[in-house]
């Protein structure tokens, strides 16, 4: 205690003694002449896009999905994932892209960011990429602080923001961005998505309102039909696997695919034995497409012609699965590849997407709901390297007869693509999947838990959104998930 005394006083004093030292004025002795007077935008667009592929591949939701599963530590596939913080999107890429409109909307700043692209361009992208990230946010969390949000120490406890109300601020905001885009001007230096294509991220914003307005189609039908056919009138949705929207990587380990980096030194991921046997059961040829044949094991009933598909093996979801040769694993093309692309957007998922909104009566250009229906398998079908026979083949022997195949050919062809195909299941409960029976609560989750900080940290808006939302668990529905 003495000892504790004694360096208390010596820091008393010494903090005495420099409250009564003049101050200094050292001038611009620290100021670098050769230095940007402002914040670099194309270095901030950099940053911000570099967190996409903690979306386009999110492990978490994959195994939800039952794409794949887990070998010998199966915690997320027995849904034990309780909890997540969004707090690194606030501070990190939100932030950036906050900061590039901030720039380009200050004419002062705008002029010195203009060498980073057309001032207009600049914000559109910066807008609808946040866009897109909220989106992926309110459709894992729910509610979530944004109209109160980035004001620190003005508002360092911030109101939740309804889903409904956050919905509306992001189809006003991908409405407002599009407006801004300039095909023909200048695109944002340090764009390592699009490389400044504005025609790109033109397709990219309509793709997204057409992904926002499918998800409402159970609450709010009257801004659904309305959004979705403005997004198809555009004429810029990837209707075809050319004009696909992907994120294309970079042969470095600071940049590669996160597919590779999960198998440089470990062997954590498998095939489900979900998607395994529904694609044998339906001698879908997307199965030789998706996955390798298994090491050490054989199927003991194949069902395709000449038992070609008896070496793919899936693994029961949230087993111990211990022995991971025993099991098919993702194709190598994927796995094994640094630079193999993820799928942001694909014309699969526009077809299907269209399939849905014709057979609502939506006006997507007179093309029946079957029609698309089977346009959105044989994109699925190209797009993975499988013959044109064999997609018209499969078409032929899986006739559209509903909403209900739309929603699986959705799942299977938004395969490895977590996050969409986690929502499209909740939104459309379809198709069935059963729980994993080695997971403590048997139910698949509709959600993520607010990170404990926040009822730490903010407990009255805690509380509120509780209140209104209903129970922080992974099991209470967001508003769009009605059925």
């Amino acid at each position: 205690m003495k000892k504790i005394i004694n360096k208390l006083s010596l820091l008393f004093c010494a903090l005495l003694a420099l409250s009564a030292c003049e101050t200094i004025d050292y001038g611009d002795t620290n100021v670098n002449p050769g230095g940007p007077t402002a914040a670099v935008t194309s270095q901030l667009l950099t940053y911000a896009e570099a967190f996409m592929p903690n979306i386009l591949v999110n492990e978490t939701s994959i195994l939800y999905m039952q794409h794949i599963t887990q070998g010998q530590y199966p915690g997320a596939s027995r849904y034990e994932t309780l909890t997540e913080s969004y707090n690194a999107w606030y501070t990190g890429p939100l932030q950036n892209l906050n900061r590039i409109i901030e720039i380009n909307s200050d004419p002062e700043t705008a002029a010195e960011a203009l060498p980073y692209g057309a001032t207009n361009n600049q914000i559109a992208v910066a807008r609808l990429l946040r866009a897109y990230y909220l989106h992926w946010m309110t459709d894992k969390w729910g509610a979530l602080p944004w109209s109160e949000a980035f004001q620190g120490i003005d508002a360092p406890q911030p109101a939740f923001d309804s889903q409904p109300s956050i919905y509306s601020y992001l189809f006003t905001e991908v409405d407002a961005a599009l407006a801004q885009i300039n095909t023909t001007g200048a695109g944002p230096v340090g764009d390592v998505i699009f490389k400044g294509s504005m025609s790109k991220w033109a397709s990219f914003g309509n793709s997204l309102k057409l992904t926002m307005a499918i998800r409402i189609s159970h609450v709010d039908p009257s801004t659904a039909q309305a959004k979705l056919e403005q997004a198809y009138a555009s004429g810029t949705l990837p209707t075809t696997n050319a004009k696909n929207l992907m994120f294309n990587y970079a042969a470095d380990e600071t940049s590669d695919s996160p597919w590779e980096d999960n198998f440089q030194t470990r062997e954590d991921y498998i095939m489900s034995e979900t998607m395994v046997e529904s694609l044998r059961s339906n001698l879908d040829p997307r199965l030789f497409e998706f996955a390798e044949d298994a090491r050490d094991s054989v199927y003991p009933t194949p069902q395709f012609p000449g038992g070609i598909d008896a070496g793919f093996v899936g693994a029961p979801n949230g087993k111990v699965n211990g022995n991971v040769p025993d099991y098919s694993f993702i194709t190598s093309d994927i796995i094994y590849d640094q630079v193999h692309p993820s799928p942001i957007y694909t014309a699969a998922q526009v077809w299907l997407t269209l399939a849905e909104a014709a057979e609502k009566g939506w006006n997507v250009g007179g093309v029946s709901a079957a029609d698309y229906y089977e346009g959105g398998i044989k994109a699925s079908m190209e797009f993975w390297g499988v013959s044109a026979q064999e997609a018209q083949d499969y078409a032929d022997a899986h006739p559209y007869s509903g909403i209900g195949d739309i929603a699986y050919e959705k799942w299977v062809a938004l395969f490895l693509n977590g996050p969409e195909a986690w929502a499209e299941w909740r939104r459309l409960d379809a198709p069935e999947l059963t729980p994993s029976a080695y997971a403590s609560d048997q139910r698949i989750p509709v959600r993520a838990g607010y990170d404990p900080s926040i009822q730490n940290n903010n407990a009255d808006n805690y509380a509120k959104v509780i209140s209104t939302q209903g129970p922080d668990n992974l099991h209470t529905r967001l508003w769009w998930d009605i059925n």
